[in-house]
C-alpha cells in the first residue's frame, strides 16, 4: 500500500500526518489500514468548557449572579405572556418596608445591624421594583437593563464581601 487515503473531514480536523511504510515481502496485497483521528475541539468549545468548569467549581460564590440571570429570563417570559403580573409584584414590593417596620418594633439592634437591615431592604426594594417594572415594560429596555446590572453587581459584591468576612470571623 503506497498511499493511504483520508477523508476531507479528517484532513481538515488534524493537520498532522502519519507515515505508513510500504509492506514488502508479500505477494498478496494487505488490507488497507484505516486510522481514525478524533477532531480537536475549537477554541470556542474550549473556552465554553473552561468557563463552565470555572462557574461549576465556584457556583456558591456566583449564586447571586445566577439568580439575577434566572430572574431576567423569568421576567422576559412573564412579560411576554402575562404583563399584568407587574401590578401584583408592585404591591408585594412594599414588603421590605414592612419588614423594617416590624423589625424596629420587635427587635431593637445596634447601628451596624440596622445599617445591614436597611441595606438589604433597599436591595430587596430595588429588586422587586425592577421586577415589577420589567414585567410591565419589558426587561430589555435600556433603563431597566442598567438597573438590573447595577443591582446584580451590588448584590454579587456584597455576597462575596460578607462571605469573606464570615470566613475570617469563623477562624
Amino acid at each position: 500500500m503506497s498511499r493511504r487515503t483520508r477523508s476531507q473531514a479528517a484532513q481538515a480536523a488534524a493537520p498532522t500526518t502519519v507515515h505508513i511504510p510500504r509492506q514488502r515481502g508479500r505477494r498478496r496485497q494487505a488490507p488497507p489500514v484505516i486510522i481514525v483521528v478524533s477532531e480537536q475541539p475549537t477554541w470556542t468549545a474550549r473556552a465554553t468548557v473552561a468557563t463552565g468548569r470555572f462557574m461549576w467549581h465556584r457556583r456558591r460564590a456566583w449564586a447571586p449572579t445566577g439568580v439575577a440571570v434566572g430572574l431576567l429570563v423569568v421576567a422576559a417570559i412573564l412579560h411576554l405572556f402575562a404583563p399584568w403580573t407587574g401590578l401584583v409584584v408592585a404591591v408585594t414590593g412594599l414588603a421590605p418596608l414592612g419588614y423594617l417596620a416590624w423589625m424596629a418594633k420587635t427587635r431593637p439592634a445596634s447601628q451596624t445591624v440596622w445599617a445591614w437591615r436597611i441595606s438589604l431592604a433597599a436591595l430587596a426594594l430595588a429588586g422587586l421594583g425592577w421586577l415589577a417594572l420589567a414585567l410591565w415594560f419589558g426587561p430589555l429596555s435600556a433603563a431597566l437593563m442598567g438597573l438590573w446590572s447595577l443591582t446584580a453587581l451590588t448584590v454579587q459584591i456584597l455576597w462575596l464581601t460578607v462571605g469573606r468576612f464570615a470566613a475570617k470571623g469563623s477562624n
